[in-house]
């Protein structure tokens, strides 16, 4: 009888103690769940504040805001548009520490971390506009240091005609100067680019001076720019995205466009660098070749 009793009483224990630990176990999972939910929470509300910053022209305090989001590492959304935000907030044309490297690197971890996101499609177009706008800038370097070269040796040369005199002119003168959009996707992705610029066209054309024409314009302006488009057309983007500020003034896609003006803009400019540059260095040649020449005939 009193085994039976012992038993009876180990098998209430076992049982009270079983349930004593999924009650616990229960409380551990409910706990990190709050935490979990109260950090998203906390980060859309960051996301919020941010792009609440970036329209009032505080670049730096909208940046704190996405980087408390990458802090929570949640390894899902709104992670990704943190990073894109981010990377956006750095290429801003009106943001006094711009820095086109930062950019890129946080397009590029961006793709890196949320190969799936919808924002990947956007922060690629964007690491390929970069990219050539590095390519452009470290062109134009090379470029600057061989141009300082040949102005060396026309000085040195004491400016024998003057032709090299105008070289030196056009040199002073280049310093002193420097949804209903389902369609549409679905185009994009075929790499149909033309499809989705007439898609796009399309809706722009029925919407007037409401949206989404200013979706419609935004996407103009960045299939005009997506590396992949065998049409790219730096200029043609430019415009919709000029036009997009104009006529959409309230539009929240207004900062975006005019980061992206910023970006295209200094791409045009470098560009032109590059080609003055290039004339410039051929003429210094030239009259190097024609100053050699002149020295040879005096020495005869």
């Amino acid at each position: 009888m009193g085994r039976k009793r012992a038993r009876t009483r180990e098998f209430v224990y076992f049982c009270v103690a079983g349930l004593i630990a999924l009650a616990l176990d229960g409380c551990a999972t409910l706990q990190g769940t709050k935490i979990y939910v109260t950090e998203k929470v906390e980060a859309y509300q960051s996301l919020h504040r941010g792009k609440k910053l970036l329209a009032q022209g505080d670049y730096e305090g909208a940046s704190i805001e996405n980087l408390k989001i990458l802090s929570l590492a949640l390894h899902g959304p709104p992670e990704d548009e943190a990073l894109f935000n981010l990377g956006s907030i750095c290429a801003h044309p009106e943001n006094p520490q711009k820095d086109y490297e930062k950019s890129l690197f946080f397009f590029k971890r961006l793709l890196e971390d949320f190969p799936q996101s919808s924002w990947s499609e956007r922060a690629r177009i964007w690491v390929g506009l970069l990219q050539e706008n590095e390519k452009l800038t470290q062109k134009k370097e090379e470029l600057t240091q061989e141009k300082e070269k040949l102005i060396q040796m026309v000085e040195t040369l004491n400016r024998m005609t003057e032709e090299s005199k105008k070289i030196d002119r056009m040199v002073e003168e280049w310093e002193n100067a420097r949804n209903p959009f389902l369609l549409s996707e679905k185009l994009l992705a075929e790499g149909n680019y033309e499809g989705a610029l007439m898609e796009n066209q399309r809706i722009l054309s029925l919407s007037g001076p409401n949206p989404p024409g200013d979706e419609a314009l935004y996407n103009l302006g960045w299939i005009q720019a997506h590396p992949g488009n065998p049409k790219k057309n730096y200029a043609k983007s430019l415009a919709f995205f000029k036009r997009l500020i104009k006529d959409y003034p309230g539009s929240s896609l207004v900062e975006q466009a005019k980061i992206w003006v910023g970006v295209l803009q200094d791409n045009e400019k470098l560009s032109r660098s590059v080609e003055e540059l290039s004339l410039v260095i051929e003429k210094s040649k030239q009259v190097d070749i024609e100053i050699e020449e002149k020295k040879r005939e005096k020495a005869k």
